[in-house]
């Protein structure tokens, strides 16, 4: 049995079974999504243990001339760029059904069908190695979050959804555009029209995409779509709205998965097809990444909702992301990858974690909440430790991400940058660190002044009773974030290694073209440059 084709079929099957025992109601259908998710993490787990050494995948013609005009495939796999990703991506499906459990009063057979479309498409893009397939995953995953957050978000949710559905939908039609024009640089060279994610970035490897200026117009049309979808800044505008109007689920998979899309899209796309054109406008990313890294902690520092400031953390922590991708060696892609999980893990828990406060409290408003530690105890030790993760504690797993991004940073900036760039890059690795301290300062505030100090609680509900500590529900929505949020902190070279294969030839490929589009040509071949020690490669 094809396990990887199963796990991305599960949650269509429980969509449809809700839709057919709609009479139901509510309590059939959020049992049937938590079956339904159950069944898709088991079958996801037993694809990520066993890769690489039994890979599943699925490769079936879906659109075909025949003649080798045109090829368009169902294809499906696993590699070290998205295995830890689809492995995420399946576990916070179960954490965001969860979490909803008593908050969806209304319409909840439509929330859960919604909810279950959703997993496919966050699936499915992680899995797709077909462009045309990755596109209608891409595309597909703004459809259920755009009704989940129009329909059962705060306030201002109608503009929230639109703002959010506008900005990716414009980003990603540019990134289509990109995309196809790749497809034809590869069919004019091999008179083949292959969409294989695969067979075009050999295809461009052994045929570059030439001239420059081509390949920089492409990258940038690529960029477009990424990077609303990562955000970089200055194109987060609308996660932080989305954010705060989403209900807890959505913004659990909106910050957990679905703006990891943006960074995997670099990853898998821009980086090995376009890599000239990445090294030439490496200086201007990472200047934007460092940018978003401060400017999202000094304004999550002056936000009263507790929401929106870990909206706006998440564009801080999104901007070292991207910092250690576009460092462009072997370290920083490393740090990079593995920060995309541990930011998953952790905001997507702060989420849930802001997600019950509310449900108990009716208000997200960090002035009108303090002392609650003393009320909700297990609370607090979550909400601590996920703080701790999120600042990269050492011994938890933001410690390692963050360790592995800066050093691949500082390494370019102090060892393989162009002499025309180091001091540039230096200010930008030094900056980046500045990140880290305002994070611990934005994080260990809010946790202060909400869970220690004198009780505070001002429900809109007065007449109330007290409140409770978390349920048993609640503590299994957190315990599989909390293993994980622990484990990558004491063992990260086992997550790291799954990696390997793809990242390896990846940091080769790129090392030699930052040193030939920056101005300093590339003495050595890329196999010679994986043999040299740091130093010579350095002297070099």
């Amino acid at each position: 049995m094809n396990l990887l084709l199963l796990s991305l079929v599960l949650p269509l099957i429980g969509a449809a079974v809700i839709c057919a025992l709609s009479a139901g109601g509510r309590e059939v259908a959020r049992m049937v999504a938590l079956l339904a998710v159950l069944a898709t993490l088991a079958a996801a787990t037993v694809v990520v243990v066993r890769y690489p050494n039994a890979a599943d995948s699925a490769d079936v013609t879906w659109l075909s001339a025949g003649d080798g005009a045109l090829d368009v495939r169902l294809s499906l796999g696993l590699d070290g760029l998205s295995v830890w990703m689809y492995g995420l991506s399946a576990l916070l499906m179960l954490t965001s059904v969860l979490v909803g459990w008593n908050a969806i009063r209304e319409r909840a057979t439509s929330y859960y069908v919604l909810l279950l479309l959703l997993a496919t498409g966050m699936l499915g893009v992680f899995a797709a190695r077909d462009i045309i397939l990755f596109y209608v995953f891409f595309e597909f995953t703004l459809i259920p979050l755009f009704f989940l957050i129009g329909v059962w978000g705060s306030e201002d949710r109608r503009y929230a959804a639109i703002k959010f559905f506008v900005y990716t939908l414009a980003g990603s039609v540019l990134t289509f555009l990109g995309l196809l024009t790749i497809v034809l640089w590869v069919q004019s060279h091999t008179g083949t029209m292959t969409f294989s994610i695969s067979a075009l970035q050999q295809a461009v490897t052994e045929h570059p995409i030439e001239p420059l200026r081509l390949q920089v117009l492409i990258f940038l049309a690529l960029f477009a779509g990424f990077a609303v979808k990562v955000p970089l800044f200055p194109f987060h505008t609308w996660l932080p709205l989305a954010h705060v109007q989403a209900p807890t689920a959505g913004s659990v998979l909106l910050a957990g998965v679905l703006l990891k899309i943006g960074t995997y899209g670099f990853v898998r796309f821009s980086l090995p097809m376009l890599p000239d054109a990445t090294a030439a406008c490496m200086p201007y990313v990472l200047w934007l990444s460092v940018a978003g890294i401060i400017y999202g902690a000094l304004v999550a520092l002056a936000q009263s909702d507790m929401k929106r400031l870990i909206a706006y953390s998440s564009v801080s922590h999104l901007g070292f992301c991207m910092i250690g991708l576009f460092s462009l060696n072997k370290l920083g892609l490393q740090g990079g990858m593995l920060q995309m999980i541990n930011h998953g893990l952790s905001t997507g828990a702060l989420f849930a974690l802001v997600g019950m406060l509310y449900e108990r409290y009716h208000t997200r408003e960090i002035a009108k909440l303090g002392g609650l530690a003393s009320r909700m105890p297990v609370m607090a030790f979550f909400m601590v430790l996920m703080t701790m993760s999120s600042i990269g504690l050492p011994g938890l797993n933001g410690f390692a991400g963050e360790f592995l991004l800066l050093t691949g940073m500082f390494q370019r900036a102090w060892a393989e940058a162009p002499g025309a760039y180091q001091t540039q890059f230096l200010a930008i690795a030094v900056l980046s660190v500045t990140g880290v301290v305002l994070g611990a300062w934005y994080m260990l505030w809010l946790v202060q002044r909400v869970f220690f100090g004198p009780l505070v609680e001002k429900s809109l509900h007065e007449g109330d009773r007290p409140v409770h500590d978390l349920t048993v529900r609640e503590v299994a929505a957190l315990l599989p974030l909390t293993v994980f949020i622990v484990w990558i902190g004491v063992q990260p070279q086992f997550f790291i290694d799954k990696m390997t294969p793809a990242v390896d030839p990846l940091a080769a490929q790129l090392g030699p073209r930052v040193m030939e589009q920056l101005g300093q040509p590339a003495t050595a071949t890329v196999a010679e440059q994986r043999e040299l020690p740091l130093s010579v490669a350095a002297d070099r």
